[in-house]
């Protein structure tokens, strides 16, 4: 009786070990859902058909480590880009096999990744010409709103157009295409929101070993993929 409660036991750790870390693909005639479940959550790719403008029927691509809804993720979800798209790709080989694709966007929350928002600050931080920005522009980086009850609300307010010329002429898109390449797409763009943009928090800044005080915007979550051509 006893051995049987060990066989029981030993069968019930195994079974809840085997059931994190399998890939769940469901698919719709317009969506393909790729779904892993780990220790810290579930790990979620979403791909939906939708009409691109120009182009036609294209799809976007959403991506979440560990929350319901895009953004959710905490800035202090400790992740690295560079091994989280491992995970990626399992997940869009796991997703390609079920149904053809034809990507137009991705979209991933870069906060939670270190790798990423040290390189956004690294950039930003040796930019001549975001310094100058910043230094002319001192006084408006942020926008006070009145609220109908007297109150106050401040919102970061930068220029998307100068954050964009900074960002693309780094090296930042190259990380990024070195998971979408084998595909046979590359990052052509990132741009910034012109409504409720972000900057680095300082909380986030600080876990980089970076000034509190330092003012890195962030770019949108999207992320527009055009094909390479062959």
């Amino acid at each position: 009786m006893q051995q049987m409660k060990h066989l029981l036991l030993v069968l019930m750790i195994v079974g809840a070990a085997n059931s994190y870390g399998q890939l769940t693909v469901d698919t719709t005639r317009a969506t393909v859902t790729v779904k892993e479940k780990n220790a810290g959550g579930v790990k979620t790719l979403t791909i939906y058909r939708s009409f691109v403008q120009g182009i036609g029927n294209r799809n976007q691509a959403i991506y979440q480590p560990g929350a319901d809804e895009l953004g959710d993720e905490p800035e202090t979800l400790q992740l690295t880009f560079a091994e989280e798209a491992t995970q990626i790709k399992k997940m869009l080989d796991a997703a390609t096999a079920k149904k053809q694709i034809n990507l137009s966007s991705f979209s991933i929350n870069m906060l939670p990744y270190k790798d990423l928002t040290r390189k956004l600050t690294e950039i930003y931080t040796s930019s001549t010409d975001w310094a100058d920005y910043l230094k002319k522009n001192a006084d408006n980086l942020k926008k006070t709103t009145e609220l109908f009850d007297g109150s106050e609300y401040t919102e970061v307010h930068f220029y998307t157009k100068m954050a964009k010329y900074v960002l693309d002429k780094s090296d930042f898109y190259t990380q990024l295409n070195e998971l979408f390449k084998p595909y046979g797409y590359i990052v052509s763009s990132i741009n910034f929101p012109e409504e409720h943009q972000q900057i680095l928090s300082s909380d986030r800044l600080m876990l980089l070993g970076k000034n509190g005080n330092l003012f890195i915007p962030v770019p949108d979550y999207s992320l527009t993929l055009t094909k390479l051509k062959k």
